[in-house]
């Protein structure tokens, strides 16, 4: 392990392991608990509104310079873990990055593990609410498969403050080599600002990180994602539609790297409920008073904290090879 201070108030940690890394047992508690049968678009969201993390750049002088999505994976005693988008926090060296939550808690980010082969990065942080993570769906994706999509666009008001979004569509495509990780193409509406976000399957588990809108310019993206314009252009031309990457990914990534988080994992399909089939189809969701976000108590409430705390908390952890 290398430690390098960057100065007094912020680290950055580089790690790095063998790609032959021994595969570590992920745990998986409360799998009886997990209900894997069809739901509706409702109740989808609900599961999606309180596991949807609104992540959040700042500045020394207290400005939001920019923001991002995430999902609430795993939490282990009094710390929380979610996964986004590498290119979310890729300004961990200029920015302090907060996590807010569904219950509109504000959370200084502890850690960023950011991977490098992948557009992947976990972060982590302090909680001592009872919080209940999204499980993570690991069977084979299909396409013409129904998902959904929740995420915080910038911009998404009148006001240019935030609102959660959560959109239904389709699996459109599953590319047969992956780009930067991103695999599965989609049908759903999508924005700036929705970069980690959720992909949920019809039973509400977590089963792809988005990341990718094709239709956003190639140069842009390129720069995003790290790659030649030319595999940009090719990524964004592919379907017309949106790309994630899948949690089969995420997850074989996090066990070569040994990242042992307790996550809930599930291994099966979304099931038809006994009742029998469930109609969805299109989903219309209007947020709600806890999908939006005021900027000036939100800035008032980071403020708060960073007057308490050592902004120097916040740790990054570059993966090689993972």
């Amino acid at each position: 392990m290398i430690l390098t201070n960057l100065s007094a108030l912020k680290k950055v940690a580089l790690f790095a392991f063998s790609s032959t890394a021994a595969v570590v047992c992920l745990s998986s508690p409360g799998l009886s608990q997990v209900d894997e049968t069809i739901k509706t678009g409702s109740e989808i969201n609900e599961i999606s509104q309180s596991t949807t993390l609104l992540i959040l750049a700042t500045t020394d002088d207290g400005r939001i310079a920019g923001n991002g999505s995430g999902s609430l994976i795993a939490k282990e005693g009094d710390v929380c873990v979610g996964v986004t988008n590498r290119h979310v926090i890729d300004g961990a060296d200029e920015f302090t990055y907060v996590v807010r939550t569904a219950d509109t808690e504000i959370h200084p980010v502890s850690e960023i593990r950011a991977f490098t082969q992948e557009d992947l990065a976990i972060v982590t942080f302090e909680c001592q609410q009872d919080y209940t993570p999204i499980p993570l769906a690991t069977y084979q994706l299909s396409p013409g498969q129904e998902v959904y999509l929740s995420g915080w666009p910038a911009d998404s008001t009148l006001d240019g403050s935030y609102a959660r979004q959560f959109t239904s569509g389709a699996i459109s495509t599953i590319l047969d080599s992956p780009v930067v990780g991103y695999q599965v193409g989609y049908t759903n509406v999508t924005n700036s600002g929705m970069s980690g976000g959720q992909v949920l399957d019809a039973a509400g588990r977590l089963v792809s990180i988005h990341g990718a809108g094709a239709l956003q310019d190639s140069e842009q993206l390129a720069a995003r994602l790290g790659v030649e314009q030319s595999v940009a252009r090719e990524l964004a031309n592919k379907t017309g539609f949106n790309y994630g990457i899948p949690v089969t990914t995420f997850l074989a990534r996090s066990s070569q790297a040994g990242f042992n988080y307790p996550f809930t994992v599930v291994y099966s399909a979304p099931q038809v409920p006994a009742s029998g089939p469930v109609a969805q189809g299109d989903y219309t969701y209007e947020p709600d008073d806890s999908d939006r976000v005021d900027l000036a108590e939100t800035l008032n409430n980071v403020n708060n904290i960073f007057n308490t705390i050592d902004r120097g908390a916040n740790t990054v952890c570059r993966f090689f090879g993972c």
